[in-house]
């Protein structure tokens, strides 16, 4: 991810970052499901997905943490 990214990931506010994780963990049970499904596979895309919402979980400590 490039620093400009992670950078707008941490300008945004708490609220509009939590929406997007749970969107992002949406998106990872759909594919769970597609994939039992219909044996379809999310191989580098479902890696991507975890490591972005890692990402936003950090950054939403860093805010609490901030705030604290």
């Amino acid at each position: 991810m490039k620093r400009t990214a992670k950078a707008e990931l941490r300008g945004k506010p708490v609220d509009e970052l939590a929406k997007q994780a749970n969107e992002l963990r949406a998106d990872l049970l759909k594919g769970r499901i597609a994939g039992a499904v219909e044996g379809k596979a999310q191989s580098g895309r479902k890696r991507e997905t975890r490591r972005m919402i890692a990402r936003i979980e950090t950054f939403l400590a860093e805010k609490k943490k901030a705030k604290a």
